[in-house]
């Protein structure tokens, strides 16, 4: 006889049932209350003033992530307090994640990957190579002993004291990274102020519109690589339309120590 889930884990069940049609569908309320309606077998006159708050909270361009769906309305609790059971899954969809560029993204010519697999694709691997080089919950440092890092680190010491980390990605890592590189974020139109790692631009071109200035004004951030985490890259990806599943690995392949060319253009 098998173990029937806790109310607390079929909520949760049901919670990203309808949170990954809110996700899929056309961001219209009509299509969200039509799939959302499939999904629980029943057009429920709460769903459709969720859908509302859904839209109203959510209203920026970027995609938001499925725990921030899950979590950004009480509507659901007090539906599900006053109905119970009566509310269930009573057709399970795996609806398909499109893109969903933000509208400054919309012009810029970046492939359409649309799920991890279509990555896997996209980079020439196979989907368990994927999930390795991604790594996204961790699993290879946690190994006893920990397994191949897929970096090599060097420790220097700076010029004006203390020491610097480098974290420089081994061969396959780097290829996919500049992959990465190649075919997205060179897609990207650089901002008009930057010049470092950026194409025709250099230290000249930086330094010549201060030339002959009576005040310069020299300025520095503190670690200011290793400031960009996992979550900030994941959602510099999401910004650019692509699904969180997508995003996630995105920015597991250039997440902890990419190299610095890769990084300008995300920041």
């Amino acid at each position: 006889m098998g173990i029937l889930p806790s109310s607390c884990m079929q909520n949760r069940i049901l919670l990203k049932a309808v949170a990954r049609i809110l996700l899929s569908a056309d961001q219209t309320p009509d299509q969200i209350v039509l799939r959302s309606s499939e999904t629980l077998g029943r057009r429920w006159q709460w769903l459709r003033p969720l859908v509302l708050r859904y839209l109203k909270t959510f209203a920026g361009d970027t995609r938001p992530r499925l725990r921030d769906v899950i979590h950004f309305d009480h509507g659901w609790r007090r539906a599900k307090a006053k109905y119970g059971s009566e509310i269930t899954v009573v057709k399970w969809q795996t609806p398909r994640q499109t893109m969903r560029p933000v509208s400054a993204a919309r012009a810029w010519r970046l492939p359409e990957i649309e799920s991890p697999a279509a990555l896997a694709e996209w980079l020439m691997l196979d989907l368990t190579d994927l999930l390795w080089f991604t790594d996204l919950k961790g699993l290879e440092a946690k190994g006893c002993p920990p397994r191949t890092s897929h970096y090599h680190y060097i420790v220097q010491a700076k010029r004006s004291g203390g020491l610097r980390s480098i974290e420089a990605p081994r061969q396959r890592l780097k290829a996919l990274q500049r992959q990465v590189l190649s075919q997205i974020l060179e897609q990207i139109p650089p901002y008009p102020a930057a010049h470092g790692f950026v194409r025709e631009r250099s230290i000249q071109t930086f330094v010549s519109p201060h030339l002959h200035k009576s005040v310069v004004l020299p300025m520095d951030l503190e670690n200011f690589f290793p400031s960009f985490i996992g979550a900030r890259v994941q959602t510099f990806f999401r910004i650019l339309g692509y699904p969180e599943t997508v995003a996630n690995h995105l920015g597991g392949i250039c997440t902890n120590a990419t190299p610095r060319d890769v990084w300008t253009r995300a920041a």
